[in-house]
């Protein structure tokens, strides 16, 4: 067995994905990232809180867009457009869409990580937040998926009601 396959088969490892957003870095087991897609056109949303950028087509559905900073700061600006659009799998409800996406300034990237990688960061947390970690010389953002996961079903419950 080559190295490549040990370090491929640890159990103790858990592959994740850092996805920079506006003023925050998203630290994200992989298996939420259904695909990482270039920016697009979005369709706003009437009447949508300040964290739902609207909505965009993907794979012939349509997937709400959320700028994250706005969780924690409603007056924090979405931005008209970012670098790239993450698409997650819902992985914490049973209701709501099964796909949204986030906005990121950055391209995501992949990191292996182990339980020693992870250090606590003494910061208050955000609605939205369920940590703040250190990775390596890093911070990052553990987001409260649940929580984005029910505003999201919500606000879609909303926007197919009418109302």
């Amino acid at each position: 067995m080559n190295t490549a396959e040990v370090v491929a088969n640890d159990p103790n490892e858990l592959s994740c994905v850092i996805i920079p957003t506006h003023q925050a870095q998203l630290l994200l087991p992989n298996v939420c990232v259904a695909e990482i897609m270039p920016w697009r056109r979005i369709k706003t949303l009437s009447g949508a809180p300040a964290w739902c950028m609207g909505l965009v087509g993907w794979r012939d559905q349509t997937v709400p867009v959320v700028h994250f900073a706005s969780f924690a700061d409603p007056s924090s600006k979405a931005p008209a457009t970012a670098r790239c659009l993450v698409v997650m799998n819902r992985a914490r409800t049973s209701r709501g869409p099964a796909f949204y996406a986030l906005a990121a300034v950055g391209l995501p990237r992949m990191v292996q990580l182990v339980a020693d990688d992870l250090q606590n960061a003494e910061v208050e947390l955000n609605v939205a937040d369920v940590m703040q970690v250190h990775v390596g010389t890093e911070q990052a953002t553990i987001p409260n998926l649940a929580f984005i996961e029910e505003q999201l079903a919500d606000l879609m419950s909303k926007a197919v009601a009418g109302g």
